[in-house]
């Protein structure tokens, strides 16, 4: 019997219109960006060609001190991100330390804190004349120097690669799931000790899997905007995000010219990096030691160190999760922040603002709308692509994957300023609509989609498939009925992962808002650049309260398991 497979000239049908409605959303801001770096004008102005931005960028000697300045604060970023989440998926997957099982998902809890979070808590800290660990270390040894002064080149890297062990952990933790441990039992069995099986196996297996997670988040540093901003800037210390926006939104009148000329370089250089990303990737199959078959790899036995084990993950919990969420707590209880008397003037005023402000409210409700629809939206496409490309006999279907995996290469604030460029050049009135910002977001997690819902569709054998066909029913029904029940779990996961970071997301939107259209992001970072660090501090409580409550929400009535 001859098995109904999807149908083919309908197929490729879908893969046309998503190549050309990728082109749009995504090849067309890219050359609209390019278009603006050699225009002497603003987006949708008078002006002529001129490859004077360029000229300018290149001569200037500020631009080289950018580019260090960006490579170093990315590198060292990422390698105290990656450092720290080995050490804490080795603990948590591969040693019989203490709690472990407990604290498997409990690392990835800083995920949904806006990034604001994370700078204003280390700020507060830090800061050189009123950080709390600097006021109560020169009150205690009498002296006029901080501790640790947070506007400094370390302490962006310390508080970017800290933020950065959510996604490491996320990703290393699964590859020491997978890789097979009878190398490993081997060189217990020859007598080897622990230190040695580390440095000589365990290691080696996963040097292909950590170095791809260095790559990646070295790109997620390079691209990123809160910490630069509100860390970098005050020091006095420039990378190509802070300037970018620095030139756009701040440079009276707009560089637009120079901040797109600049945002091309990045642009560029991200691709470089994703390539080598792709590169170390591919080449990681060929060393790769994984069975495919659902066992739980041995514990290594820590012996007398199995509660130095799970001391490192209460100091991780301490550090990140709890001194991090108490300290924004503890702000946004203050009428003013004076840390000599941080308990006598406790006040819940900003709460109360927070929950009545127009403004504040609007950008709420609209992060909301926004946030929906966006990741609705991508769970769709996504899985549509997905099935395409991995179901359909059409010769473009393999096309689509690697089209809706583009975006990556691309930081948010290319992606937004892009946009900016297309939407104020072209006859469309969708500029300071929440549409753009619903494109912005379906470009940017599109990808993200896709990674979700192709790794589950991998899992469903074509038997069940099949099966189906052979009881008689046609590919609709066999979707219907087979394969979107299986997927479901990994949509669902998908959308809820999508909903979360858009609605904290503030690069990739920051040039595309307007009175008409701001998002929670845009306001709390208005906050933040009026002073109104207090009130920040509670919304910002409140925002990760609720985004916390849609996930467990989605988790009990889904039935999703939190991996």
């Amino acid at each position: 019997m001859k098995i109904p497979s999807f149908n083919y000239k309908s197929s490729s049908i879908f893969v046309w219109f998503v190549i050309i409605a990728t082109i749009f959303l995504i090849l067309y801001p890219i050359g609209f960006l390019l278009y603006g770096s050699v225009w002497s004008g603003s987006p949708g102005g008078d002006g002529h060609f001129t490859l004077d931005n360029y000229e300018y960028a290149f001569s200037d000697p500020k631009t080289y001190s950018l580019l260090t300045n960006s490579l170093v604060y990315a590198f060292g970023s990422a390698l105290i991100g990656v450092s720290i989440a080995t050490v804490l998926s080795f603990v948590t997957v591969r040693t019989d330390a203490p709690f472990r099982h407990q604290f498997r998902f409990i690392p990835l809890l800083p995920i949904i804190l806006p990034g604001m979070v994370d700078n204003l808590a280390w700020i507060y800290l830090f800061s050189p004349n009123a950080g709390l660990v600097n006021v109560w270390f020169k009150n205690l040894f009498n002296t006029t120097t901080p501790l640790f002064n947070i506007y400094s080149m370390s302490g962006m890297i310390w508080v970017m690669g800290i933020s950065l062990v959510p996604l490491a952990y996320l990703v290393i933790s699964a590859a020491f799931f997978s890789i097979d441990p009878s190398l490993e039992e081997a060189g217990r069995i020859a007598g080897s000790s622990l230190a040695t099986i580390l440095r000589k196996i365990t290691l080696p297996l996963m040097a292909p899997a950590i170095l791809s997670v260095f790559l990646l988040t070295f790109i997620q540093a390079f691209e990123s905007f809160e910490t630069p901003a509100m860390i970098g800037l005050p020091a006095g210390i420039d990378v190509f995000m802070s300037q970018i926006y620095q030139a756009v939104v701040w440079a009276i009148p707009p560089s637009y010219g120079l901040g797109t000329a600049y945002a091309t370089i990045i642009l560029v250089i991200t691709l470089f990096s994703i390539y080598l990303y792709r590169r170390s990737t591919r080449r990681s199959e060929k060393y790769q030691v994984i069975t495919g078959k659902g066992y739980q790899p041995r514990q290594i036995s820590l012996g007398k160190w199995r509660y130095f084990g799970t001391a490192i993950l209460f100091t991780y919990i301490f550090i990140h999760i709890i001194v991090v969420f108490s300290t924004v707590f503890l702000l946004s209880l203050q009428p003013y922040w004076d840390p000599n008397n941080l308990l006598g003037n406790i006040t819940f005023k900003h709460y109360a603002t927070v929950l009545t402000r127009g403004r504040i409210l609007s950008g709420l409700i609209n992060s909301g709308i926004v946030s929906i629809v966006s990741a609705t939206i991508v769970v769709l496409i996504a899985s549509l692509i997905v099935y395409i490309s991995r179901r359909s006999k059409s010769s473009s279907s393999g096309l689509l994957e690697g089209i809706g995996s583009l975006p990556l290469a691309f930081p948010g604030f290319v992606l937004g300023l892009g946009l900016l460029w297309t939407f104020l050049t072209l006859p469309i009135g969708v500029y300071g609509t929440l549409l753009v910002i619903m494109l912005a977001f379906l470009v940017k997690y599109l990808p993200h989609g896709i990674r979700f819902t192709s790794g589950a569709l991998i899992g469903i054998h074509k038997d069940l498939e099949e099966s189906s066909a052979v009881a008689g029913a046609d590919w609709i029904t066999t979707v219907r009925r087979v394969t979107f029940p299986l997927l479901r779990p990994a949509m669902t996961s998908a959308w809820i992962y999508v909903f979360v970071v858009s609605f904290r997301e503030l690069s990739s939107v920051i040039f595309l808002i307007t009175p008409h259209n701001e998002v929670l992001a845009t306001v709390l970072w208005d906050l933040f650049v009026n002073g109104s660090t207090e009130l920040l501090a509670a919304a910002s409580i409140l925002l990760s309260l609720f985004l916390w409550a849609v996930i467990i929400l989605a988790t009990i009535i889904f039935k999703i398991r939190l991996r």
